[in-house]
């Protein structure tokens, strides 16, 4: 594996459309328990998938460019000056009077895991065909696209009928997979997880076999490319030439889960631009959700380049 944190031109950056909002994370100190008021820590950080992606992309040196709307509150000053601190172009960013910036709610159990997410995305309703087409030049001169599916409608159609061979997808949640089901034929690359993958192929996945069947309906839907994340069991790569699995070590001492797919996705894009072939941009995105559920933080500071080859050569030694 050849990489260098020069290797991705600067004419080959990478577009983002979504979601950048305030994360609120509320860790019980207690077993969860229903209607009850749990002595917690609760803590604030930027987020939202489209900027999180970003950011990782960012730490692995892939230029990018960011389309979303903020509000002209408080939380859109601070997520703005947080997306020009990690290096992410915000130049054609919307901000819209009057109106909330996004905001993601979180509750975590005494284990760190999440337990259940609000979410108020309304404010990306503002991300409409004709601000995309506004910025038609930004997206036909990128390497790759990806979106939030909370987008409206009417702009996830504009971007897969016109950039469709350029888009990566994560349909994040299994209602979002249901949102997005009908114009998965005009995706390039798909990144779901297990039950999304079932809601998408409307197959219900038991065992491995189940699992390749449901790969193939999606592959034969059209969609090229169809990364599936695994949780401990791994991930798998499958398109109409190949099918590969790969899992790693467990993380006995999870410190937080919420990232690992963000972390996940950037680096499969990464492994795209720097062309990689799907074994290393495998292997270097399960690295990178090893890296990120051991921070405190949902973008991790210790992903790099280098880390992730690490982790990789690490975990091929260990299998010899």
């Amino acid at each position: 594996m050849n990489l260098n944190s020069e290797n991705a031109a600067d004419k080959d950056y990478v577009v983002g459309i979504g979601s950048a909002n305030l994360d609120i994370y509320g860790k019980s100190l207690i077993d969860l328990k229903p209607k009850y008021d749990h002595p917690s820590k609760i803590t604030t950080s930027v987020g939202g998938v489209t900027r999180n992606v970003l950011c990782n992309l960012s730490l692995l040196k892939v230029p990018t460019k960011l389309l979303a709307a903020l509000g002209d509150d408080v939380f859109g000053k601070i997520i703005l000056e947080d997306c020009i601190k990690n290096n992410i172009d915000t130049n054609n960013i919307l901000k819209i009077k009057d109106e909330s910036s996004g905001v993601f709610m979180q509750i975590l159990d005494n284990k760190n895991d999440m337990h259940m997410a609000l979410c108020d995305m309304s404010i990306n309703k503002n991300i409409t065909v004709n601000y995309l087409k506004k910025n038609e030049n930004i997206l036909k001169n990128s390497k790759i696209i990806f979106f939030d599916p909370s987008l409206p409608l009417d702009s996830i159609e504009y971007l897969v009928n016109t950039f469709g061979e350029k888009i990566y997808l994560d349909p994040l949640s299994d209602e979002y997979a249901k949102k997005i089901k009908p114009y998965i034929n005009r995706i390039y690359t798909l990144k779901p997880n297990k039950t999304e993958l079932e809601v998408l192929s409307d197959t219900k996945i038991n065992n491995e076999e189940d699992l390749e069947k449901a790969c193939k309906i999606i592959i034969n839907k059209g969609v090229k490319k169809l990364y599936v994340t695994l949780g401990e069991k791994g991930a798998m790569f499958y398109s109409k030439e190949k099918k590969i699995r790969k899992q790693f070590r467990q993380i006995e001492n999870m410190v937080n889960a919420s990232g690992a797919g963000d972390s996940f996705f950037a680096t499969i894009i990464f492994g795209n631009i720097n062309k990689l072939n799907e074994i290393e941009s495998l292997e270097l995105a399960l690295a990178a959700g090893i890296i990120t559920i051991k921070s405190k933080e949902t973008i991790s500071p210790e992903l790099s380049i280098e880390n992730l080859k690490n982790i990789v050569d690490e975990e091929n030694l260990k299998k010899k």
